[in-house]
């Protein structure tokens, strides 16, 4: 099985648990949208879309709308999305170096 991995938002809350939302594909042939990447007391770990619902006491569950019925394709699945996850944070911190940061005063020359 080939994955392929998109991260389409890297959320910028600290408050948040959620890092970043990811969509996959499986052979090429199958799209999975709404991937969370997660942080925990425990550490990361993708959180597969769901959906939300009210049971009959009125309390919101969620319910997978895709999940691996394995654990060795939940690990590989984790595995990719979080290493895709690293790499886009690393490419957005090496953006984040070349941009001017726009509260800097600007140094002029006066050398004559």
């Amino acid at each position: 099985m080939t994955i392929g991995v998109k991260i389409d938002r890297i959320m910028d809350n600290p408050k948040s648990a959620v890092l970043a939302v990811a969509s996959l594909t499986l052979d090429g042939a199958f799209a999975v949208h709404g991937l969370r990447v997660m942080n925990s007391q425990k550490g990361r770990f993708v959180n597969m879309p769901s959906i939300s619902y009210q049971d009959r006491e009125g309390k919101t569950q969620y319910s997978d709308t895709f999940h691996p019925v394995t654990k060795q394709a939940r690990d590989y699945i984790q595995a990719a999305v979080l290493k895709a996850y690293d790499a886009a944070v690393q490419q957005q911190m090496s953006v984040q170096q070349f941009i001017p940061d726009q509260n800097a005063e600007p140094v002029l020359n006066s050398s004559f």
